[in-house]
């Protein structure tokens, strides 16, 4: 029972005490009322004269009776709540209301240091925290200044509890991540396209730092991690050592044809056996391999400039003849450098493929430049335009493929939206069933006739994109 004031009782000469309850931090009112004197006159209440007796605790400007002993003139019995002697309240729970509300605040406070017990281990069951913060609850409040501030710590616990759930779930998913990128390493790590799949390493590795801690699982991840890529990087280097080898091996050839290409062609003026020899040595230089890009350019400008060299001389011999044939074959040549820059540079663009038509049309009109190198330009110039019209085939395939997902997209949305729309109409078919409103029942109509339509747009849509792909 509570009350908004302090009573008295009607007795002028009751004694009002004031204590705070240490447990709870609350204000306790004790009202001594109703003392008689042995000719049953008024007086003041004293210890042991059969005095009433009324407790309360303050709670929010309110007043809580814990305790009510009628005066021994009323009767004497005991109205509520139970004090042993001297005024004591008894430790029995469940027999004075102070008791229970003492007993509650120390089950609080149990619970509070149990939780944060538990939430000292830095990897701990946040679940069995949660249930620990659960039974708080369910503990009755008076909301006394105790309370009040077993209340504000358990709110800052659950608080943490969450943002530790947070920490772990993330962990987790950074975990998973991270073993993802541990399944695709594994995946590269037989590879033999070392400059592609060391691109991919390279990826994998920026992507790892980016995700963050996977908890204890990190550090085993991380060794498992670095296991797969060095392996691949092991054979990397030891298929590189090897080539180093073979690299060195082969500039010793192509040094020797150049000393052999010479002598055979410097002072000579037997065009046509100098040049079957030239040639030879040609093949045999293609044949034996790269040593390297800055050691291939280098010798083969110097064996070029050899071969030029005695070609340049054997124009000189046969400038009549070979001035027209050099013009052509610098034309065609020109070309080849322009087809094969159109078919590195992907550029799939209306007007670069008509200039690459354009090419074939000069290349023809250019006409025939010498049986030795006809041949040999008119085979990069095809190849250059073979890899140019087989990449605009597979650009505008891939063009296609991602354009019939997109289009498959569009339809499932449609298709989503046609199925909300017909939820909708059942639920105004319903509501117009339930309503004997005629006013409403046409506007009823005319939003379902409104989402009929929309289906039957979505519908058409669906129908020409699906005819589109098709």
């Amino acid at each position: 029972m509570s009350y908004n004031g302090i009573p008295n009782f009607n007795d002028p000469l009751a004694k009002i005490q004031e204590r705070i309850h240490p447990q709870s931090g609350a204000r306790v009112i004790d009202v001594l009322y109703g003392a008689q004197n042995p000719d049953g006159t008024p007086k003041s209440p004293v210890l042991g004269d059969g005095h009433g007796h009324f407790s309360a605790i303050e709670i929010d400007g309110m007043y809580q009776m814990i305790m009510w002993r009628h005066p021994d003139s009323e009767g004497g019995q005991q109205e509520y709540g139970q004090y042993g002697e001297h005024g004591e309240i008894e430790a029995s729970r469940t027999r004075h209301p102070l008791s229970d509300l003492e007993f509650e605040i120390k089950e609080k406070k149990r619970l509070l240091y149990e939780a944060r017990t538990a939430m000292k281990q830095k990897y701990y069951d946040t679940a069995s925290v949660d249930k620990i913060l659960e039974q708080f609850t369910t503990i009755f409040d008076m909301n006394t200044p105790v309370e009040q501030d077993l209340k504000r710590q358990y709110e800052e616990l659950a608080e943490r509890n969450n943002r530790s759930k947070k920490y772990f779930q993330d962990q987790e998913q950074n975990a998973e991540q991270k073993r993802r990128l541990i399944s695709q390493a594994q995946e590269l790590q037989s590879s033999e396209d070392w400059k592609e799949t060391s691109a991919r390493m390279k990826d994998l590795m920026d992507q790892w730092k980016k995700i963050g801690n996977a908890g204890l699982e990190n550090d085993s991840l991380w060794a498992e991690f670095q296991d797969a890529r060095q392996l691949f990087y092991d054979r990397q280097n030891k298929y590189f050592d090897e080539l180093h080898k073979q690299q060195e091996e082969r500039k010793t050839q192509k040094q020797g044809i150049i000393s052999e290409a010479r002598a055979a062609a410097d002072h000579a003026t037997d065009w046509g056996r100098t040049h079957e020899q030239l040639e030879q040595m040609l093949s045999r230089w293609k044949a034996v391999g790269s040593c390297g890009k800055d050691e291939d350019d280098r010798l083969w400008a110097e064996f070029q400039n050899i071969r030029n060299d005695f070609y340049d001389r054997r124009k000189e011999a046969r400038q009549k003849r070979e001035s027209e044939f050099l013009s052509r074959r610098q034309a065609k040549s020109a070309l080849v450098s322009e087809a094969q820059a159109y078919a590195k540079g992907s550029d799939y663009s209306a007007q670069a493929s008509d200039k690459m038509r354009d090419l074939s049309k000069e290349w023809k009109e250019i006409g025939f430049c010498g049986k030795d190198y006809d041949d040999q330009l008119w085979t990069e110039f095809r190849a250059a335009q073979d890899a140019y019209w087989q990449g605009k085939k597979a650009a505008a395939e891939d063009k296609h493929r991602e354009w019939v997902a997109k289009t498959r997209e569009a339809i499932e949305r449609r298709r989503n939206r046609i199925r909300n729309i017909q939820q909708n109409i059942a639920n105004l078919t319903e509501r117009l069933n339930n309503t004997r409103n005629p006013d409403k029942q046409n506007q009823i109509s005319e939003w379902i006739s409104e989402n009929e339509e929309q289906i039957r747009e979505l519908e058409d849509e669906i129908y020409r994109m699906e005819s589109e792909i098709s």
